[in-house]
C-alpha cells in the first residue's frame, strides 16, 4: 500500500500538535486501564456482571477506582478527539476517503467515551451507593449501551484508518497491522454483544489494542 506523497502530509505545526494529542491521549487510556482493572469487570465493563444487583454491589465497592477512571479518562478523550480530527482533515485533503472516515469515526468514538467515562466515574457509583435499584438499572443500561456503541465505532474507525492510504502516522506496516487487528477485534466483539451474543470479555482488550496503535501513531508523528 503506497504511503501518501509529501504534499499530503500535515503542516509542521499540525503534525506536532497531532503527535502530542494522540500520544498523551492514548497514554492516558493505557494508564487509566489500571483503574478499570482494579474496579473489576462486574462494576466497570459492559456485560461484566451476571445481573444488575451484583453489578450494583460491585459498583458501590469499587467507587474509588471508578471515580479515578472517570476523572482521568474524560480529559484524554478530549485530547484524542482533537488529534483524530486533525488527521481526519489531513486524510480528506489527501483524497483518502477511508482514512478520513476512519479518523473521523475514531474522533466520534472518543466523544461517546466521554459520556461513558462520565457515567463510570460520576453517575454509577453514587447511584449504586444510594440503594436505588431502579435508578441503577437505568444508569447501568445506558453505560453498557454507550460503551458498546463507542467500542463498535472505535473498531470501525481503526479498521478504516488502517485500510486507507497511510500518512506518516501509520506508514510503519506493523503499526498499520496492529490498528487493523484492533479494529477487527473491536467490531467483532461489540457486534456480538450488541446482538446479545458472547464476547463482552474482549471489549476491554480491543480498546487497549487500539490505544496502543494510537500511541504508536502519535510517536510516529512526533519523529523528526
Amino acid at each position: 500500500m503506497p504511503v501518501l506523497p509529501d504534499h499530503s502530509r500535515l503542516p509542521e505545526g499540525e503534525r506536532r500538535a497531532a503527535a502530542w494529542l494522540l500520544g498523551l491521549g492514548a497514554a492516558g487510556v493505557l494508564c487509566t486501564c489500571i483503574s478499570y482493572v482494579m474496579a473489576d469487570a462486574p462494576a466497570a465493563l459492559p456485560g461484566g456482571a451476571p445481573d444488575f444487583e451484583s453489578g450494583r454491589a460491585a459498583t458501590a465497592a469499587a467507587a474509588g477506582w471508578m471515580r479515578s477512571a472517570g476523572s482521568f479518562c474524560m480529559p484524554r478523550d478530549v485530547l484524542l478527539v482533537a488529534g483524530s480530527l486533525l488527521l481526519a482533515d489531513a486524510r480528506r485533503r489527501a483524497g483518502s476517503a477511508a482514512g478520513a472516515v476512519g479518523w473521523g469515526l475514531l474522533a466520534l468514538s472518543c466523544l461517546l467515551f466521554i459520556l461513558v467515562d462520565a457515567l463510570v466515574g460520576f453517575v454509577l457509583p453514587p447511584v449504586a451507593a444510594s440503594g436505588g435499584a431502579a435508578a441503577y438499572v437505568v444508569a447501568r443500561s445506558a453505560f453498557d449501551a454507550l460503551f458498546n456503541i463507542g467500542g463498535w465505532t472505535l473498531g470501525l474507525g481503526a479498521l478504516l484508518a488502517a485500510l486507507g492510504a497511510p500518512g506518516r502516522e501509520l506508514a510503519w506496516r506493523p503499526l498499520r497491522w496492529l490498528m487493523g487487528v484492533a479494529g477487527v477485534l473491536g467490531l467483532v466483539v461489540n457486534t456480538s454483544f450488541l446482538l446479545g451474543g458472547p464476547g463482552a470479555q474482549a471489549i476491554g482488550p480491543a480498546v487497549v489494542l487500539t490505544a496502543l496503535a494510537l500511541l504508536g501513531a502519535g510517536l510516529a508523528l512526533g519523529r523528526r
